[in-house]
């Protein structure tokens, strides 16, 4: 088994809108996606991926009562209505709209289990002018292969590695996922290590609308309209993840029925790893 570690990959105005109600949280899912469209470029499979958070920048300010107020933009072509260089949504016909969207500048460090990689020719390049999580990579330091996952862990000295964090979610004391979801993130922080640094982020879809031929889909595959599943992660240093196991930090994808696609770490049991 091989593993390819790209160390403090920058990246410059990536998106942080993972939900209508939601800005922030790690990029789980751009993480898995990007290894997986690389591992395409370049002609290997990438079917786990580590991620390793080492900061993050929103653009934007913060107003009164400490509510952030994200950097706006203006345009896009698509609100055009009937008249042509007219903004059907913006009430100055001189201007265009406003459009909703959050961005930050980060850094993260990647863990990839791949397999059939032959060699790193290339992928530096490949990297360099790439996308992440929408925004474009600046930097990134030298990629290493491992034949062991401890070993690409020990090259990265400092960050957070992003965990699984499902269990919090599970159903007890007659309440409901919602409940125990805004019951983790609201909860004052305790000295267990078990259940600080909690963030919710995008870690699925789910398909409102049948697989269908649609005009713009990529490459001629089946499209479905869908809604990203919002779940709880957890931020835990380096340090502190070098006792767990591997497929304790791995996310990988799967399907549930046909229409449900998430990415899971395997499941931490209360206690495991303190």
């Amino acid at each position: 088994m091989t593993f390819l570690l790209i160390p403090h990959l920058r990246v410059q105005a990536a998106n942080i809108q993972n939900a209508s109600f939601l800005l922030g949280g790690p990029p789980v899912l751009a993480a898995y996606f990007f290894a997986h469209a690389l591992g395409r470029k370049v002609n290997f499979q990438a079917p786990k991926v580590a991620l390793v958070h080492h900061y993050i920048q929103p653009k934007g300010q913060v107003g009164a009562y400490g509510i952030f107020y994200p950097q706006q933009r203006r345009g896009a072509s698509f609100t055009y209505g009937a008249s042509v260089g007219r903004d059907y949504s913006s009430k100055n016909k001189h201007a265009l709209s406003l459009q909703p969207v959050a961005t930050a500048d980060m850094c993260v460090s990647l863990i990839i289990e791949v397999q059939g990689l032959r060699s790193l020719q290339g992928i530096e390049t490949l990297l360099f002018g790439a996308r992440f999580s929408g925004g474009t990579i600046v930097s990134a330091g030298k990629c290493k292969t491992s034949s062991s996952f401890e070993e690409s862990l020990g090259d990265v000295p400092s960050g957070y590695v992003v965990l699984d964090r499902r269990d919090i979610l599970e159903t007890r004391s007659g309440k409901d996922q919602a409940e125990l979801f805004v019951e983790a993130l609201g909860a004052v922080p305790k000295s267990d290590s078990n259940m600080t640094w909690l963030s919710a982020t995008n870690l699925g879809y789910a398909a409102i609308s049948s697989f269908e031929n649609r005009v713009g889909a990529r490459e001629g595959y089946k499209h479905a309209f869908a809604e990203p599943l919002v779940g709880i992660v957890q931020y835990r240093s380096v340090r502190d993840c070098r006792q767990l196991q591997p497929e304790q930090m791995l996310w990988q994808s799967e399907w549930i029925g046909e229409d449900i696609f998430r990415v899971v770490q395997k499941k931490i049991d209360k206690g495991e790893g303190e």
